[in-house]
């Protein structure tokens, strides 16, 4: 916990325009207070990290994965075909794994054979995506089959695509607040 609040104060100050002095009293060698994440221990895990934990706990095929309030939330499309909502903490632990009772529609059957036939994965899409943060990736099977990959770096968004199979990165058209691709039209 020291070395969260030891970076998270050298930050601030760094950012401000200051400079920062820390004193680190004797780390805590308990389970719970280490990372095993290679970057300092405030970002938590990566996102491939955290897809790494959820596809152990749900063996499958990634579906979507999004870092919201400090934590990881997952869709994983289960080998069994059953749809599971995973959610890990900031470091990449499983804190909740449940099958979606929401998803078994005709056209979630059309999204999960989408997502099966795709030649790159979610954490490829966001290696291919990106030379910053990625904090979310989403499948989207609709029309042609894509990742949605938005990034963030020096604070600013930018919303990406990656074709499912070629791999193809080309920025994602922008958000239309008249419309919605979920809104359901029922023709």
């Amino acid at each position: 916990m020291k070395r969260i609040i030891i970076a998270s104060v050298a930050a601030a100050a760094l950012v401000g325009g200051g400079t920062a002095v820390a004193v680190a009293g004797t780390q805590s060698s308990s389970p719970a207070t280490q990372s095993s994440a290679p970057a300092a221990a405030s970002t938590g895990a990566s996102l491939t990290q955290a897809a790494d934990a959820a596809l152990k706990a749900v063996p499958g095929t990634l579906d979507s994965i999004d870092r919201d309030h400090g934590r990881w939330e997952a869709d994983v499309l289960g080998k069994d075909g059953t749809w599971h909502e995973v959610t890990l903490d900031a470091n990449g632990k499983v804190i909740d794994q449940r099958v979606d009772p929401d998803d078994n529609d005709p056209e979630d059957a059309a999204e999960a054979k989408a997502l099966r036939n795709a030649d790159v994965s979610a954490t490829e899409a966001a290696r291919k995506a990106s030379s910053s943060t990625v904090t979310s990736v989403e499948f989207d099977g609709d029309r042609t089959p894509v990742w949605e990959v938005e990034t963030v770096k020096n604070h600013k968004e930018r919303d990406l695509n990656v074709d499912a199979h070629s791999g193809k990165v080309t920025q994602a058209p922008a958000d239309d607040d008249h419309g919605d691709d979920d809104s359901g039209d029922d023709d």
